[in-house]
């Protein structure tokens, strides 16, 4: 298999016009005997999780600021590589699709609808950059923003004078690392003054490994 993709999503309500998310990001490479990648976010299974934000009261116009969601989400990605005699890198890389906006569900705000730029977050718990786990950030709005980007690398063992093991013996060199306990805490903006109404969208996550 030369690559792979997976997806998930999660939604997001405002109620009178806001949402936080933990987000794990765990790499498990070089334990199976050929290659996989799993995909979690929120809750097991088909379950879509929503967070949601209230802006209500002097919040919702007089004195606005930015409001906190809730629950949290986690999310897994889990690549997965064989042993390997050879160390060339698979790429894994987390995608959010925010394209589609928060959309009016109610009469009194018509066909309004809020960009999800209106949303940030800050991370916690996470590597540095050079790592490739998530930072703190923004929804850009569109349907392909990376979020997380790095290297499934390979265990492999090198033989005498630096050939390739023979019936696994030889020296085993481990490249698997982890990228753990990355806590993401949403914010809508609440800087713009919408109609009242609950207003709803879907961010869509991806992983893909090459």
């Amino acid at each position: 298999m030369r690559g792979a993709a997976v997806a998930g999503a999660a939604a997001l309500v405002l109620a009178g016009a806001a949402a936080p998310a933990r987000a794990v990001i765990t790499i498990v490479t070089d334990t199976g005997s050929s290659y996989g990648l799993v995909l979690r976010v929120g809750s097991a299974g088909t379950t879509v999780d929503t967070v949601a934000f209230s802006v209500t009261g002097a919040n919702a116009g007089l004195t606005p600021t930015p409001v906190t969601g809730t629950p949290s989400i986690t999310v897994w990605v889990t690549p997965v590589r064989p042993i390997a005699n050879n160390t060339t890198a698979r790429p894994v890389t987390l995608r959010v699709d925010s394209s589609s906006g928060l959309l009016c569900q109610w009469v009194g705000c018509g066909s309004i609808a809020i960009p999800f730029s209106k949303v940030s977050w800050t991370a916690t718990g996470n590597d540095n950059a050079a790592s490739g786990d998530i930072q703190s950030g923004s929804f850009d709005t569109t349907a392909n923003q990376t979020i997380a980007s790095y290297n499934a690398n390979a265990t492999f063992c090198t033989g005498l004078l630096g050939l390739p093991c023979v019936l696994g013996i030889g020296t085993w060199t481990y490249q698997s690392r982890q990228l753990s306990s990355t806590t993401l805490q949403f914010k809508y903006a609440n800087d713009t003054v919408y109609p009242g109404g609950t207003y709803m969208g879907t961010v869509r996550f991806t992983a893909s490994m090459e």
